[in-house]
């Protein structure tokens, strides 16, 4: 054996301990003839504590300083002779483990009024809001300079205990404090009317408008230390990355409903948007009701879509982060002898974001009906289909090292062809395809003598889904197969059954996600992901018109998540965007109604 690995996920938390304190207030002045005049105030504030891996790092030792070596041959070498050097990488255990903490704070003020003006509805408000987000270091984090000094002096040992004078180094070199803040601010004027315009036989034509002036505004800011790039472990965009963005929206809206007859019923709507530096779009939906008798409602829809880019994927300084484990075929290709296991690592990843992104846009239509045969019974099926283009999104590292012909520009080598670090950049990659059925059932008002039943069932049965890797490549089925970032699985349901008995309420219930063939990772066999089922149980007793307490367990049965080789979330071992591996808990809750 010529090295050895570290299990990194023993040392990752889970599910980070976190706090929540909120406010809110809202207060209403009756100014008479109909109008109302609204004030609302709310104050946020969040705590999250992470913690991590210890840090790591590659460092270089004269043969001198290491025990096992400073007694052989190689200590006799010029003193400028590089075999006297070894480079060795390890993890720094004695520092502690990585831990951080992210405070976010919030504050929001609205203000406006509503009310009937000549037979309009209207609501107008102002609305100002700022939110900042603080991420600090408490420990693991270290001045890079003097760990690696302290390795080149021997102070610090990375094959056993460095000793006091090492531990007292490791205290020395840490790095406290905030690391770097983003505070982001919004200010708004929207308003809204509706009114009925004129009279159908099934009822009123109405008209509702409405719109918004936005102005959006993102600062970041980072610590001195970050700036200066001390910091290992931590990222820096250099002494010039602060940066203040900020940009203006606009939007129109129009919403037309007429009831045609007491069977037929039309919508269309229609909405315009404008983002500065990143462009406009009219975006239009035509819906359709048709009550064939009292038991069979028909329903149909189309329209458009527009997504424009965050400030956050526009300008985010570049972070750095973590691969999951993942082969380089550079590696392999180059030595015969090397397995799967000594070409494998967790490549070294820089995130950027992308100034020149260009929204997404959709487009989609839906038809279905909904049967209800008696009162208490309802059935309802509906057909989608949803088409995107443009679509935001960063290639996962798997696909780049599986098509270095095509991405080999975004994976940067060293000098002995090792992988240096890959870059993964915010891009508008293709489009994507997905249609599917979605289908309820509901069954309530079952009375007996130890209470009333309800079932439910809601359930998405997805037919296709194909996703392109960049404009005019292929389309790929995600569609009961990881691919790049993610699964769509073919059937998904949540079912319940409910119980009431005067003050006392029960829920078990069910949710479901079927199995899928798992991310193809190379040198590893292909395998299959098996479904994942949870059972909750929820009570509830109104003790008082105003009071009311709840409890319930979730994952009833203490069910894992299904093993995953995926290789675009940094966690391994499980699929962590559908799946919670707390396992069983128990939790309560109070509520008191103020009337």
């Amino acid at each position: 054996m010529d090295g050895c690995t570290y299990d990194y996920m023993r040392d990752i938390e889970l599910y980070p301990k976190s706090s929540k304190t909120n406010l809110f207030t809202r207060g209403v002045a009756d100014l008479g003839q109909g109008h109302q005049f609204f004030a609302e105030a709310s104050l946020s504030r969040s705590r999250t504590l992470y913690s991590g891996t210890p840090n790591r790092v590659n460092a270089d030792m004269d043969v001198s300083k290491v025990a096992a070596l400073s007694k052989t041959s190689l200590t006799t070498l010029d003193a400028a002779d590089e075999d006297r050097i070894i480079t060795v990488r390890t993890r720094l255990i004695e520092a502690g483990l990585r831990t951080s903490e992210l405070v976010s704070t919030g504050q929001r003020l609205v203000a406006g009024m509503n009310g009937t003006l000549k037979g309009w509805d209207y609501e107008f408000a102002l609305n100002h809001s700022r939110n900042k987000v603080s991420d600090r270091d408490y420990q693991g984090y270290l001045n890079e300079q003097m760990i690696l000094d302290g390795f080149a002096a021997g102070t610090l040992n990375p094959f056993g205990p460095s000793g006091a004078e090492g531990l007292a180094l490791y205290e020395k070199a840490q790095i406290r404090g905030e690391v770097r803040n983003a505070t982001g601010t919004m200010s708004s004027l929207d308003f809204k009317a509706s009114s009925a315009l004129a009279k159908l036989e099934g009822g009123d034509l109405a008209l509702a408008v409405g719109g918004e002036l936005r102005r959006e505004r993102q600062n970041y800011h980072q610590s001195e230390a970050l700036a200066q790039d001390l910091i290992l472990g931590e990222t820096s965009q250099g002494p010039d990355a602060d940066f203040g963005q900020s940009r203006r929206v606009a939007g129109l809206y129009a919403e037309l409903s007429a009831p045609v007859t007491k069977a037929l019923e039309l919508q269309a709507a229609v909405r315009y948007e404008h983002y500065q530096r990143t462009g406009s779009a009219v975006s239009p939906k035509l819906g359709l009701k048709y009550t064939a008798d009292k038991s069979l409602l028909l329903r149909a829809s189309v329209g458009s879509g527009f997504r424009a880019p965050s400030l956050t994927d526009l300008y985010r300084p570049v972070t750095e982060g973590s691969s999951a484990t993942v082969v380089d075929p550079v590696c392999l290709a180059a030595d015969p002898d090397a397995t799967a296991t000594d070409c494998a690592d967790l490549w070294v990843t820089r995130n950027f974001s992308n100034p020149k992104l260009k929204p997404e846009k959709s487009s989609q239509f839906s038809f279905g009906a909904v049967f209800e045969p008696r009162q208490g019974v309802n059935l309802s099926v509906d057909y989608w289909n949803i088409k995107k283009r443009d679509l935001i999104s960063t290639l996962g590292v798997d696909v780049i090292l599986a098509d270095l012909a095509k991405y080999g520009s975004l994976v940067h080598r060293d000098e002995d062809n090792v992988i240096d670090h890959i870059d993964l950049v915010k891009e508008n990659r293709g489009g994507q395809k997905i249609p599917g059925l979605d289908f309820s059932a509901s069954l309530s008002g079952l009375k007996s003598a130890v209470g009333t039943f309800g079932l439910r069932l809601n359930g998405t049965l997805t037919l296709n889904s194909k996703q392109q890797t960049g404009n005019g490549d292929p389309y790929v089925s995600n569609l009961g197969h990881f691919i790049n970032d993610g699964v769509v699985q073919r059937w998904r349901h949540t079912v319940s059954a409910d119980w009431e008995l005067g003050d006392w309420s029960a829920t078990l219930s069910n949710s479901y996600l079927s199995s899928y063939t798992d991310h193809s990772i190379l040198s590893k066999p292909d395998r299959t992901v098996k479904a994942y089922s949870l059972w909750d149980l929820t009570g509830a007793w109104n003790a008082t018109p105003n009071l009311t307490l709840r409890a319930g367990i979730k994952n009833l049965l203490n069910t894992a998540p299904p093993f995953s080789q995926q290789a675009w979330f940094f966690l391994s071992g499980y699929d962590p965007s559908y799946t919670d591996p707390r396992g069983r808990f128990v939790y309560a809750s109070l509520q008191y109604r103020f009337k």
